[in-house]
This record gives C-alpha cells, sequence and structure tokens, in this order.
C-alpha cells in the first residue's frame, strides 16, 4: 500500500528467535518496537505505554495468547491485536478472533505478511479515532462504486467506508473494515487477475439495523464453497481459503452468486 504507516508495537514471545526477528524486520520499517518474552511483564508495559499494535504468539506458558487478548480488550477495545500460531494449528485461531483479534499469522514467519497485515491494522485504526455521529433517521443509504482493478484504490474505499460506519453509528468498524479489505483484494488479485482494464464494483448499503456490502469482480467466477452449515468454530476454510475464513468469522452472513465472482456480506448493528 502506499504511504506506509508507522507505529509503536508491542511483540510478546517466547521464542527468543522470533523475537528478534520481529524485532529486527519492523525496526527496519520504522515501527517503534517493543519485545517481551513474559506475558505478565508485558501486561504491565502494555499499561504503562502507548502502543498502536500488538503481536503476540498464542502458546506461551502462564499467560497464553487468549489470555493476552482478553486483559489487553479490558485496557484498549480497539487496538488491533495479531496472533502468532503455528502452521496448520488453527484451533485457537477462531476462539481469538471472538474475543476481538484484528488478524492472526502463522509460523514460520513470512515478513512479507507481517508487513501486508501491519499495514491493514494501521489503516483501519485510524480510519476508526473518527467520532461517531447520529443515525437517528436513517431508512437506507447505498452507495455504489466501480474501481479500476488495482489494490491502491482499496485505501478510498476503506476511508470512505469508515467515514460511513461513524456517521450511522456503527462499531464493529475494524471487522467490517478487515471483511471489506480481504473481499476487495481478492477481487482484484484474484478475480481481475490484477488486469488494469478490468473493474470491481462495490456496493454499499446501510440500513437502520445492518450494513451490507457487495463486491464484484469481471473475472470468471470460483467454485463457490458450501457455506450453508459453516459454524464459527469450524476451521475448514481456515488453511486454504484465508480470506473467506476470516469475513466469515467477522461478519454475520456471507453470500456468493452461483458464478462465485459476487461475494455479500451483511453486519448487523451492535
Amino acid at each position: 500500500m502506499p504511504n506506509r504507516m508507522t507505529g509503536s508495537i508491542l511483540v510478546i514471545d517466547d521464542d527468543e528467535s522470533i523475537l528478534r526477528l520481529l524485532s529486527k524486520f519492523l525496526k527496519s520499517e520504522g515501527h517503534n518496537v517493543v519485545a517481551e518474552i513474559n506475558g505478565n511483564t508485558a501486561l504491565e508495559i502494555f499499561k504503562a505505554q502507548k502502543f498502536d499494535a500488538v503481536i503476540t504468539d498464542m502458546y506461551m506458558p502462564e499467560l497464553d495468547g487468549l489470555d493476552i487478548i482478553r486483559n489487553i480488550k479490558d485496557i484498549n477495545q480497539s487496538i488491533p491485536i495479531i496472533v502468532l500460531t503455528a502452521a496448520g494449528s488453527i484451533t485457537n485461531v477462531v476462539q481469538s478472533l471472538k474475543l476481538g483479534a484484528f488478524n492472526y499469522m502463522t509460523k514460520p514467519v513470512n515478513i512479507n505478511e507481517v508487513r501486508e497485515i501491519i499495514q491493514k491494522a494501521f489503516l483501519t485504526n485510524a480510519a476508526s479515532r473518527q467520532q461517531k455521529n447520529f443515525y437517528t433517521f436513517l431508512q437506507s443509504a447505498v452507495s455504489v462504486f466501480k474501481i479500476k482493478s488495482a489494490v491502491e484504490h482499496l485505501e478510498e474505499i476503506s476511508y470512505y467506508l469508515n467515514s460511513m460506519l461513524v456517521f450511522y453509528g456503527f462499531s464493529s468498524n475494524w471487522q467490517i473494515q478487515l471483511a471489506l479489505t480481504e473481499a476487495f483484494t481478492n477481487a482484484v488479485c484474484h478475480g481481475n487477475g490484477s488486469d488494469p482494464d478490468k473493474f470491481v464494483t462495490c456496493e454499499i448499503a446501510f440500513g437502520r439495523d445492518d450494513v451490507k456490502i457487495t463486491i464484484e469482480d469481471e473475472g470468471p467466477g470460483f467454485k463457490v464453497p458450501d457455506l450453508k452449515s459453516y459454524k464459527l468454530n469450524d476451521d475448514i476454510y481456515a488453511g486454504s481459503g484465508r480470506g473467506i475464513f476470516l469475513i466469515n468469522s467477522y461478519m454475520d452472513s456471507i453470500e456468493f452468486n452461483e458464478k462465485g465472482n459476487r461475494i455479500t456480506m451483511s453486519k448487523k448493528r451492535d
């Protein structure tokens, strides 16, 4: 993404090699980094300092990743928390998302994935700092965008979505933002194959009780997954369908058209 954002990041992991790797990389990206091997000590540091994001291992002695999330969310509900977990070990990831984690990364750590997820976290968190306005008289509001197939346009549509979420009084901003990010990126990169001559149509519809987002690409579509019996604790898409897994965890419902080039996702007002 253009105009890379930087901030202060707390990294928690009982593996010193992981701490060194992440600290070195994040500092090279311009971030301020505090690395801590002990979960209890990390919480005391979090209480005493201001951070823009937290990266925590899932499995640690004394306090595990779920404990870290619970404690940090009690202090700061809006801070994005990114969970580290072993490849193929997805059991607690869904639970961490339910507790308010922003995203997850698997070990061994992929540096490009770290950069991408940190930027998504900073982008959505910065956009969510606006104050809410009244929405008492809202009946419906629909906006439709036909956007050139390029990932750099994600920032503009993301800021627009967040401003409307704030104006219409929605509190699950970062979850809805991340769902948009995953769906739009999939449409550009996979649906349209990053073809600059193709477009992505994005419809954002607000009602009194929910927001519905539809993303459609001009690609050939793909085999639509069976989500009819999907429950939040299932992990059948976690390994091969990261975007679907995250969207289905964050949003209340998702649907695809028969061709598989259009996704509609909705979130009820909290």
